[in-house]
């Protein structure tokens, strides 16, 4: 592959997690404290992309490479999710405003996959080009971090009605439409359209029924629910805190500078370890970060932001690689969609919504008590590290199909 096209590539990362950077970190401060919702419907809200990962693979599927190249397509969904975040930014009622964030969802949630589409469809050595391309993704979220969320917002009010926070849905509009624009320039993908490689479905299924992965299928679920906790209660959590909404951003991006440190290593990390083990430190590092939240000390929050990294590496990204390596090179694409529908999809759906839930039974007189929200998910977080490391076996990795 030529440094070219992975420089293009790298900046089509940017830009893809540039505009997911824009308003995911604030979007429940935004709609707790700028619109005014409850606790449960921001939950509700939230859970709307969830829905999203659900259903749009089932639809994207049969149009990409189909009908227009992963490229083209990565266009036309960032020219519509364009259209729908703008007009979110000038909605304030809750169903007006949740039936949109769905309609984004469904086209913006499966541009994830078609930047990885566009990604392998180029690379030459996808074990040796893919993380250096991927990891612009997590540096995007550390620039709009700091431009947009420390620079720009700093220099609104501090009230609701003078603050520049919902501008961060038009900064996020514009970011779509520059990369919708930029995808229209890449090299054309070369579409595979032999149908006879394609393998039963129920042999895909068949593959999560083994103990070991139906096991971690269950754990999986229920550790994406601890992580959603996360994302559903920074923003607002550090705001009640005593954070300004300039330094929420900046403060949340110290999460991704833990994620680019971890990934860089998690190799490594995971020949000495292996995979139980490693598993079993990504849910730790939930159970001590949600802990010291609890605690709700100010600086020691912003020491533990950076676990981030090893939440999300030591486990989800460890959970991706066991599934890889025990399932054929027929069954692979299949296996990896099943299992990203449960995290993104029903482990994200029930995460906010159990989230929301959560927030609202601990509210008082508007104000959360996160004490006790921080609590609920480490106390979940405890009992899938007990099943995990009492019941938890890894089975050897089957031969390879050739």
């Amino acid at each position: 592959m030529s440094h070219s096209i992975k420089a293009r590539l790298s900046a089509m990362m940017f830009l893809q997690y540039f505009v997911n950077g824009c308003f995911l970190p604030v979007i429940s401060h935004y709609l707790k404290n700028h619109l005014g919702f409850e606790p449960f419907q921001v939950g509700v809200i939230m859970a709307m992309p969830a829905i999203a990962a659900i259903l749009a693979p089932f639809i994207m599927v049969r149009i990409a490479d189909r009908l227009l190249a992963a490229e083209r397509l990565l266009a036309v969904n960032h020219f519509i999710a364009a259209a729908c975040m703008l007009a979110l930014f000038y909605q304030k009622e809750f169903w007006p405003f949740l039936i949109l964030y769905f309609c984004h969802g469904m086209v913006f949630v499966p541009t994830f996959a078609l930047t990885n589409a566009v990604t392998f469809h180029h690379v030459t050595d996808a074990q040796r080009d893919f993380g250096g391309i991927r990891m612009w993704g997590p540096v995007s979220w550390v620039v709009v971090g700091w431009t947009f969320g420390y620079l720009w917002l700093r220099g609104g009010g501090t009230g609701v009605h003078d603050s520049r926070l919902p501008q961060a849905l038009v900064l996020s509009a514009i970011a779509s439409c520059v990369l919708a624009a930029y995808a229209l320039t890449l090299p054309k993908s070369q579409v595979e359209r032999d149908r006879a490689r394609r393998i039963a479905p129920s042999d895909t299924f068949a593959l999560f029924l083994r103990p070991s992965l139906l096991l971690l299928c269950a754990l999986t679920f229920l550790n994406a629910v601890v992580h959603q906790f996360y994302y559903y209660g920074m923003s607002p959590f550090l705001s009640q805190i005593g954070l300004a909404d300039s330094h929420i951003m900046p403060a949340m991006s110290m999460g991704q500078f833990g994620e680019m440190f971890v990934m860089a290593g998690l190799g490594v990390c995971l020949a000495r370890l292996g995979v139980k083990r490693a598993l079993v430190i990504g849910v730790a590092a939930q159970i001590v970060r949600c802990l010291v939240f609890a605690a709700g000390y100010a600086p020691l929050v912003l020491v533990v932001i950076p676990t981030h990294g090893v939440c999300y590496a030591f486990f989800f990204a460890v959970a991706y690689i066991y599934v890889d390596q025990n399932c054929s090179k027929q069954n692979r694409a299949g296996a990896q969609q099943l299992f990203n529908i449960l995290i993104a999809g029903f482990g994200n759906l029930a995460g906010n919504l159990f989230a929301g839930k959560t927030a609202q039974f601990f509210s008082h007189d508007g104000t959360i008590d996160f004490r006790l929200f921080w609590l609920t998910s480490a106390a979940l977080a405890l009992v899938i590290a007990v099943v995990l490391a009492l019941f938890f076996k890894p089975e050897k990795a089957p031969a390879q199909e050739v």
